[in-house]
């Protein structure tokens, strides 16, 4: 029994391809379900985002779970199987330990110690939980994850700066326009991109900020933040500075029509950052005279790949926990193996302590007892050790199974 990863990101798909993935997530995770239901797998947490589309599986045969995982996404997904085949990895449990730890540390984002990356990866396993998905071992696998994440933040101060796609498009525009202190703000959407969004920009000194909503939520977004509604998309156009589209609506909501008909009065130039997976703005309205476009694309090729002294403090501290973990998968293994001597021990002292009630009386069989049971545990102590110290390394098998034999009893 144990965890796989089937997943792929930015560096291996196309943006088009991670967004294609992310809407046929439902129907991914319903394949996943019967897969569940057939006791192929035991449970599975999905994990989609603008820069990946990950699966973590628990399962009693890797290699089969591996195929059907990457079966289930192409049946789903209008994705090629052949191509599936090339651009997810399929990991075993320690290295799909890792990359976990990884990501949610921020250090496999797109922008690398992204502060979002975290709340996502909780977000994902709240909704498996909530979706009856999960068993213990994907448990124990996000709990530590979310543990190595705060403690990645504490020591290394990687996910506190504030980083994230939308930081990282502030910064190309500026270096482009200069500050963009004082400038008035339309933000499309009000998910939780969205709130990060609003921080960022209150951060760079934007502080007259509207808010419009596709679905309709912009009132509840825009009060509880002390923002401005914007009730007609055209109008709000007409008068920003700066749009930022993060709706993840589906649907393009602003085209080169759309931007001349709300514009045709005006002529000061206008930026516009598209942080959403499924484009909000149309590519080509960065043809039009005056439009600056900053979008993932862009995002993704205006990272740098760091190797800071953070960065490399942070792989290790992942690398550290992987470590951890593996050992405290392995102590986990054994033990069944400790219950079930023990088990037996106790059916000896619990005979022996019979027969002496009969003998001597209450009062002596319970001195006999508690006699026996220190004896039991100095029994007990060095070949548990011993046993323990085995597990670490994967050599205990044979170890275990003499024990057995000496205490008569079964491995179970």
């Amino acid at each position: 029994m144990g965890v796989i990863l089937v997943g792929t990101d930015h560096r291996e798909a196309s943006l088009e391809e991670l967004d294609l993935l992310a809407k046929n997530f439902d129907a991914i995770r319903q394949g996943l379900l019967e897969k569940q239901e057939s006791g192929l797998i035991q449970g599975f947490v999905g994990l989609t985002t603008c820069n990946r589309f990950e699966l973590y599986l628990e399962t009693k045969d890797s290699h089969s779970a591996g195929a059907e995982g990457l079966r289930v996404i192409a049946d789903n997904s209008e994705i090629d199987a052949d191509y599936c085949a090339q651009v997810f990895q399929v990991a075993g449990e320690l290295a799909a330990a890792r990359h976990l730890f990884s990501v949610t540390a921020g250090l496999e984002s797109m922008v690398i110690g992204e502060e979002e990356i975290a709340g996502q990866v909780r977000k994902a396993f709240a909704s498996a939980q909530d979706g009856a998905q999960t068993s213990a071992a994907l448990n124990q696998l996000f709990q530590k994850a979310a543990s190595v994440a705060k403690k990645v933040t504490t020591q290394t101060g990687l996910g506190a700066a504030g980083r994230s796609t939308i930081t990282v498009g502030l910064d190309i525009l500026k270096a482009q326009h200069g500050e963009l202190a004082g400038k008035q703000a339309l933000l499309i959407g009000t998910g939780a991109h969205a709130r990060v969004v609003v921080a960022a920009l209150i951060r760079a000194g934007i502080n007259e900020i509207s808010v419009y909503s596709p679905t309709g939520r912009a009132a509840e977004f825009a009060h509880s933040r002390g923002l401005q509604i914007s009730e007609n998309l055209q109008a709000s156009l007409a008068h920003a500075d700066l749009v930022v589209a993060c709706s993840g609506h589906g649907s393009q909501l602003i085209g080169q029509n759309e931007l001349r008909a709300a514009r045709a009065s005006g002529s000061k130039e206008l930026m516009i950052i598209d942080v959403a997976l499924s484009h909000d703005v149309a590519a080509d309205v960065a043809e039009l005279d005056g439009v600056t476009l900053v979008n993932l694309e862009t995002i993704k090729h205006h990272t740098p790949h760091e190797h800071t002294a953070a960065v490399l403090q942070a792989r290790e501290l992942v690398n550290e926990a992987t470590d951890e973990f593996q050992a405290e998968q392995l102590g986990r293994n054994l033990d069944p193996f400790v219950t079930a001597i023990k088990r037996k021990l106790n059916l000896w002292i619990d005979e022996e302590v019979a027969r002496v009630e009969l003998r001597e009386g209450t009062e002596t069989a319970a001195e006999v007892r508690a006699s026996l049971n220190s004896l039991a545990n100095q029994m007990l102590h060095e070949p548990l050790t011993t046993a323990k110290a085995l597990a670490a390394t994967g050599d205990d098998e044979n170890y275990r199974k003499a024990l057995m034999v000496l205490f008569g009893g079964r491995d179970e």
